[in-house]
Protein backbone atom coordinates (compact mmCIF):
# COMPACT_ATOMS: atom_id res chain seq x y z
CA UNK A 1 0.00 0.00 0.00
CA UNK A 2 1.44 3.36 -1.04
CA UNK A 3 1.61 6.14 1.50
CA UNK A 4 0.66 9.53 0.17
CA UNK A 5 2.25 12.47 1.90
CA UNK A 6 1.62 16.11 1.20
CA UNK A 7 4.60 18.38 0.98
CA UNK A 8 4.23 21.88 2.28
CA UNK A 9 5.44 24.59 -0.09
CA UNK A 10 8.78 26.09 0.93
CA UNK A 11 7.53 29.58 0.11
CA UNK A 12 4.27 31.41 0.71
CA UNK A 13 1.53 31.60 -1.88
CA UNK A 14 2.21 35.34 -2.19
CA UNK A 15 5.92 34.72 -2.86
CA UNK A 16 5.04 32.03 -5.38
CA UNK A 17 2.77 34.47 -7.22
CA UNK A 18 5.47 37.16 -7.14
CA UNK A 19 7.95 34.71 -8.67
CA UNK A 20 5.41 33.57 -11.27
CA UNK A 21 4.80 37.20 -12.29
CA UNK A 22 8.55 37.84 -12.57
CA UNK A 23 9.07 34.78 -14.76
CA UNK A 24 6.11 35.73 -16.99
CA UNK A 25 7.46 39.27 -17.36
CA UNK A 26 10.93 38.02 -18.28
CA UNK A 27 9.53 35.48 -20.76
CA UNK A 28 7.34 38.08 -22.47
CA UNK A 29 10.24 40.51 -22.65
CA UNK A 30 12.41 37.80 -24.23
CA UNK A 31 9.68 37.03 -26.78
CA UNK A 32 9.73 40.70 -27.81
CA UNK A 33 13.46 40.26 -28.40
CA UNK A 34 12.79 37.16 -30.52
CA UNK A 35 13.89 34.58 -27.96
CA UNK A 36 11.82 31.59 -26.93
CA UNK A 37 11.93 29.37 -23.85
CA UNK A 38 12.64 25.68 -24.37
CA UNK A 39 11.04 23.00 -22.19
CA UNK A 40 14.18 22.29 -20.14
CA UNK A 41 14.67 25.96 -19.29
CA UNK A 42 10.98 26.33 -18.48
CA UNK A 43 11.36 23.48 -15.97
CA UNK A 44 14.14 25.42 -14.20
CA UNK A 45 11.93 28.49 -13.94
CA UNK A 46 9.02 26.34 -12.74
CA UNK A 47 11.24 24.98 -9.95
CA UNK A 48 12.05 28.57 -8.97
CA UNK A 49 8.36 29.53 -8.93
CA UNK A 50 7.56 26.53 -6.69
CA UNK A 51 10.36 27.48 -4.28
CA UNK A 52 12.43 24.38 -4.96
CA UNK A 53 15.43 26.51 -5.94
CA UNK A 54 16.35 30.10 -5.24
CA UNK A 55 17.35 32.84 -7.65
CA UNK A 56 21.07 32.11 -7.32
CA UNK A 57 20.55 28.59 -8.70
CA UNK A 58 18.80 29.60 -11.92
CA UNK A 59 21.80 30.67 -14.01
CA UNK A 60 24.04 27.69 -13.11
CA UNK A 61 21.24 25.29 -14.02
CA UNK A 62 20.54 27.05 -17.30
CA UNK A 63 24.26 27.13 -18.10
CA UNK A 64 24.51 23.40 -17.40
CA UNK A 65 21.58 22.74 -19.73
CA UNK A 66 23.06 24.80 -22.53
CA UNK A 67 26.72 24.05 -21.83
CA UNK A 68 27.78 27.62 -21.13
CA UNK A 69 30.83 28.06 -18.87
Amino acid sequence: MAVITETKPKISAAEMERRRDAVRYAASHNRIEGQSLDAESAAVFDAFVRGEIDKSEIRPRLNALHRHP
